[in-house]
């Protein structure tokens, strides 16, 4: 007797596919078999891997974006953002992928890249940002892989019955938690100093006459600048005196400024009364200033100072980036300045004076505003 007259399912060979018994071949592929011969079909479902991992994939990259938009739209640049969303989704992972241990780690790097891609696609981070996190991500999604992973073995075995979701649920609120918890402390008011100087070949009347066009840098920025901010396109406004405005506009938003102190060939200070150049989650800028200090005949050296406040937290994570950011920011003025100033004929350095050197930028952190 065949089994046919079992009625036993029957699987193509070929693609895994449920075959048709009245038309003896498969729905998908149109293999053919014969109902007689056990060796043209499988009576078991073929093994399908991607069931093992991929559902468990699809729904940590998902709750993490989700978590990671829903916290950033909150306002909250913490540990809620940058450490309870990765522990979160890679929990999920590592808990509901059945796969070796190995796997899912690599499966958590794959994961960090579909979170960050879909925040870059919903426009909450640029491609440098994005970037950044990627980074920052990695260690606390090995955390969280290791704890998901770690939470399904002592429970496979036991009689539980929430366990196929309760874990999941908890994982996944973890940054909402956290989130809470973050808005209800006091955060103090955290503000960054940083200067950088550079020795001009040019008097001081020489340099003071390149600031007047610090914003419009004709050489090509580096490639860290390019990724992290916005273009400089032109200035708008006056900077001849003290209540002055000036209104610099960038290639996605502007920046508008106000002279507070002026001094002839000596220092020019403006503090920022406007700022539209979309990464306002992450720092607010304050004010900031040009200084200049003869150091001999035909030598001039300017510091560029930049004062902002830091909303991203913890500051030790995110104040090497910042740092090296406005660093680079800064040079790249100065030396656009620099060769604005030596165009222009200038009297030989004084032989005993030391050759120009790129000063090393100073950080401070104050508790508040002044």
């Amino acid at each position: 007797r065949s089994l046919l007259d079992h009625g036993l399912p029957r699987y193509c060979l070929r693609c895994g596919s449920l075959m048709s018994l009245a038309e003896q071949c498969c729905s998908h592929c149109r293999l053919t078999f014969d109902p007689n011969n056990p060796a043209t079909y499988s009576t078991q479902p073929r093994f399908v891997r991607w069931k093992f991992w991929f559902p468990g994939f699809a729904l940590a990259v998902a709750s993490g974006a989700i978590s990671y938009a829903v916290v950033f739209l909150s306002g909250e640049m913490g540990f809620a953002l940058f450490v309870a969303v990765p522990v979160s989704f890679s929990a999920i992972l590592g808990y509901a992928t059945n796969a070796r241990f190995w796997s899912v780690l690599f499966l958590s790097i794959i994961a960090i890249a579909g979170v960050v891609f879909l925040i870059v696609s919903m426009n909450f981070a640029g491609l440098f940002c994005g970037l950044t996190l990627g980074g920052i991500f990695l260690f606390p999604v090995l955390v969280g892989c290791g704890l998901g992973w770690a939470l399904k073995l002592a429970l496979q075995n036991s009689s539980w019955d929430q366990r196929h979701f309760l874990p999941l649920l908890l994982f996944a609120a973890l940054p909402y938690g956290v989130c809470a918890i973050e808005r209800l402390i006091p955060h103090p008011t955290d503000i960054a100093t940083i200067e950088t100087g550079l020795t001009f070949h040019a008097t001081p009347e020489q340099a003071w006459s390149s600031i007047m066009f610090y914003e419009q840098v004709e050489h090509e920025p580096p490639l860290l600048l390019k990724l992290a901010l916005p273009r400089p396109i032109r200035a708008e406004g006056s900077m001849t005196a003290v209540g002055d405005v000036q209104r610099c506009i960038y290639q996605k938003g502007e920046l508008v400024k106000q002279i507070s102190r002026r001094v002839e060939n000596e220092a020019l200070e403006f503090r920022v009364i406007e700022q539209h150049l979309h990464f306002e989650h992450d720092v607010t800028l304050v004010d900031g200033s040009f200084r200049l200090e003869p150091m001999g005949v035909g030598s001039t050296r300017v510091i560029l100072t930049t004062r902002y406040i830091r909303h991203l937290r913890p500051a030790w994570l995110w104040q090497p980036m910042e740092r090296k950011v406005v660093h680079t920011l800064h040079g790249h003025v100065l030396e656009g300045m620099k060769r604005r100033a030596e165009l222009e004929e200038t009297p030989q350095p004084d032989p005993t004076y030391p050759p120009p050197r790129e000063l090393p930028f100073l950080v401070q952190t104050e508790s508040s505003l002044q």
